[in-house]
């Protein structure tokens, strides 16, 4: 069963994520959260990158979940800290790895998502624009006090009976 769904057991169960008691262990299964985790980044940032819209939303629930097992396993570690210092040196290089190459990718998926939201505001103000254009372009006419055809954007309007705005 992957890591990221025995976390989710795990999570439901105690209320949270739960290392095992082995430092070595604890060590391992963060380094399959990270896993996990990298996982969706990989997948999301490859949405985002191929304008896949359904594909990014259908990621988002299993990324909350699985970023807040990392995050339980993150603070778990950082309480832990002392009995994770007699863990074997190969394995904190392993997991010192794994986490800046995270980091990387954690970025580069920041990066994708503020390059999606500039997207998203560039199309709508392109919307908001074109909409307020074509109000002006269609805005009703009348006739003036000469029976000329005039544009009611600039027409005084009667607000009482000797207020004018």
């Amino acid at each position: 069963m992957p890591r990221d769904q025995i976390n989710s057991k795990q999570a439901q169960v105690h209320g949270g994520l739960i290392l095992s008691a082995s430092p070595e262990k604890a060590m391992n299964e963060m380094m399959e959260t990270i896993d996990a985790l990298r996982g969706v980044y990989i997948e999301e940032n490859k949405a985002l990158e191929d304008v896949d819209t359904k594909a990014f939303m259908a990621l988002q629930d299993r990324k909350l979940e699985t970023a807040k097992l990392y995050q339980q396993g993150v603070e778990e570690i950082i309480k832990r800290k002392d009995e994770m210092r007699r863990v074997d040196p190969s394995l904190k290089r392993r997991l010192e790895r794994m986490q800046a190459d995270f980091s990387e990718l954690a970025t580069e998926n920041k990066d994708a998502l503020e390059r999606m939201q500039r997207t998203m505001d560039r199309l709508n103000d392109t919307i908001r624009k074109a909409a307020k254009e074509a109000v002006n372009k269609h805005q009703a006419t009348s006739y003036g006090e000469c029976g000329l055809l005039q544009s009611t954007e600039k027409r005084k309007v009667s607000t009482g009976v000797s207020e004018t705005a």
